[in-house]
């Protein structure tokens, strides 16, 4: 019995970024051929350390901000066949963070507005507990208290 398997590429080292820097215009273009770019789009990240290599440098788009109705070849992540991934791609998911959503207010106003009302609700809190309405040693009893018994917890025969 003959089995097959279809091959997307040779091996797993075919799809890793090469950890030199592209130096001259033709391992540019070659380094933008293999990851299915026009050598004008191809821009590299800073060698820091990071070890990204000649990975591309992509734009963050999330997957909130991809259009929802496009014919996408994956829909269930709303990217295309070869299209390559952003280097933190799984940060940017449509169950993460919608990085290019713009707010109606800034954040700046909402960590203002936050402690603005913490701060006003530890002001009456604070005055509460410093104006009394009601002094509690001052109040009337409900029960009387003058020495005597008036309530028994022993059973009593019913007559």
């Amino acid at each position: 019995m003959l089995q097959t398997v279809r091959h997307g590429g040779h091996w797993n080292a075919d799809w890793m970024p090469s950890l030199k820097l592209p130096k001259t215009e033709e391992e540019k273009k070659a380094a933008a051929k293999k990851y299915g770019l026009i050598p004008a789009d191809y821009k590299t990240y800073p060698d820091d350390g990071t070890g990204y290599g000649d990975y591309p440098k992509i734009d963050i788009v999330s997957g909130e901000s991809r259009d929802p109705h496009a014919l996408w070849d994956m829909p269930e992540l709303k990217r295309n066949f070869g299209e390559p991934f952003h280097v933190e791609a799984d940060l940017y998911t449509e169950d993460r963070v919608d990085y290019n959503r713009k707010y109606q207010f800034s954040k700046a106003w909402h960590h203002y507005s936050f402690f603005g009302v913490v701060a006003f609700l530890a002001v009456l809190f604070w005055t509460g507990e410093q104006v009394k309405i009601v002094d509690v040693q001052q109040m009337p009893r409900h029960v009387p208290y003058d020495g005597k018994k008036h309530y028994s917890f022993e059973t009593q025969p019913l007559d």
